[in-house]
């Protein structure tokens, strides 16, 4: 189970709470929502960090973790003095307080590597024509075009992507001279724009879901493929750390040979391979390598999926993150939302788990936690003894509007 505590960074003055592999905030504009998320990717990143190359000193202060934070996020001066952050998992501690850091390695091999994926709500701006000749810095935009690069050129012409049930395909066209991400439609007569021509639905929705297909599976079919063992110079250090770390790092073959040869297989780096024949390595630590080396899974922190799209539409697309994240894999999903719909369609997603379906998509009510966002606090929206999401909250708007109406029927009539 994964904690997190944060206190007194920007608009958050406290928030204490049990991650899951779903997880969902709502709440209005600048209530923190976002940087909740942002703090928690920040901390997934760390734990990743020094947990693949087994070096707690990855950040030299608290001064780091700070600029790690701000400067990553854009969210420059949002921390404080008594800005305290604690990030808590079965294999990793870590503690911001008092402007110190402080990162404690869990006797614990049960760490996976992971992707994780930011998609900020800033997604459409795949779309402007000149964006290659930015500078972002070492920023989320930058993390995040560099994940869009790879993810959209592998839907080519022909391996065109649904988007949704809209009636249109995705695909990268590399012959186009200038803009080469392209729409199809495919309602009634079939025509090509470019995707920055597209609606603004179209424009905030594709990358998403480009995103999200890519790095639920094709990304971990081609990740040894795009790595090079000889020229990885940061692999190469930490296959010595861990080698440094094993007091018997050879032995004889034996009857273990056959789960030797699958590990093996499964770290298949470019030339890789052939260094790990060389070395006769033990069974510990070719476990050690495919755990740390070999992506797992997907850890996905996406803001506002529902951006400029109509609520049906928003629920059809929380259905299929769910079926995406649900594959064999079992990725992490971490959303941040306006939207009521989205919520509600929560609801349905857990109903559909609990009587069984088998047709659609499903969520583990054990599996997702719910938190409201509103004045610096969070608040739990599942109903316990219930599964569900606090219907009570989903509706405050809705009831607003209509005691209002009701008063000035009520003028009405006198």
């Amino acid at each position: 189970m994964k904690q997190l505590v944060i206190k007194n960074v920007g608009p958050i003055r406290q928030v204490e709470i049990k991650l899951n592999r779903f997880n969902f905030f709502i709440g209005p504009q600048s209530s923190g929502k976002s940087t909740v998320a942002k703090i928690l990717s920040s901390c997934m990143w760390l734990e990743k960090e020094v947990l693949t190359t087994l070096n707690d000193k990855v950040l030299a202060d608290g001064a780091a973790f700070v600029r790690l934070v701000e400067s990553f996020h854009k969210i420059e001066g949002y921390f404080e003095d008594g800005s305290f952050v604690q990030y808590d998992t079965d294999c990793i501690s870590i503690m911001y307080s008092d402007k110190d850091i402080k990162i404690t390695r869990k006797e614990n091999e049960d760490y996976r590597r992971e992707k994780i994926c930011y998609i900020p709500a800033e997604r459409n701006m795949v779309t402007l024509p000149e964006l290659q000749g930015f500078e972002f810095g070492h920023t989320n935009i930058r993390s995040f075009l560099f994940d869009w690069f790879n993810a959209r050129e592998f839907f080519v012409a022909g391996n065109k992507t649904d988007v949704l049930n809209l009636g249109v395909k995705y695909y990268y066209d590399s012959e186009q001279s200038k803009i080469k991400d392209r729409i199809e439609h495919v309602n009634g007569c079939t025509y090509q724009i470019a995707l920055s021509s597209a609606s603004s639905g179209l424009q905030s929705l594709t990358p998403l879901l480009v995103m999200l297909q890519y790095y639920t599976d094709e990304y971990f079919r081609s990740y040894n493929e795009k790595r090079s063992f000889a020229a990885d110079t940061k692999l190469k250090k930490t296959i010595s750390t861990l080698l440094s770390e094993f007091n018997e790092n050879r032995e004889m073959p034996n009857s273990k040979d056959e789960e030797r040869a699958r590990l093996a297989q499964e770290v298949n780096i470019q030339s890789f391979s052939d260094f790990l024949q060389d070395q006769l390595l033990s069974h510990k630590i070719l476990s050690t390598f495919s755990r740390l080396m070999v992506p797992h899974r997907s850890s996905f922190i996406i803001e506002e999926p529902e951006q400029n799209l109509y609520p049906s539409t928003q629920m059809d697309l929380l259905d299929l993150v769910v079926e995406l994240c649900n594959g064999e894999r079992k990725h992490h999903c971490t959303i941040t939302t306006h939207s009521p719909y989205i919520l509600n369609q929560l609801n349905l997603l857990v109903k559909r788990f609990d009587v069984g379906a088998t047709d659609c998509a499903t969520l583990n009510w054990e599996e997702i936690s719910v938190w409201a966002v509103k004045d610096g606090e969070v608040r739990d929206l599942k109903v316990r003894n219930a599964h569900l999401i606090n219907p009570e909250y989903l509706s405050e708007p809705l009831d607003r509007i209509y005691e209002e109406y009701e008063k000035y029927e009520t003028t009405t009539g006198e």
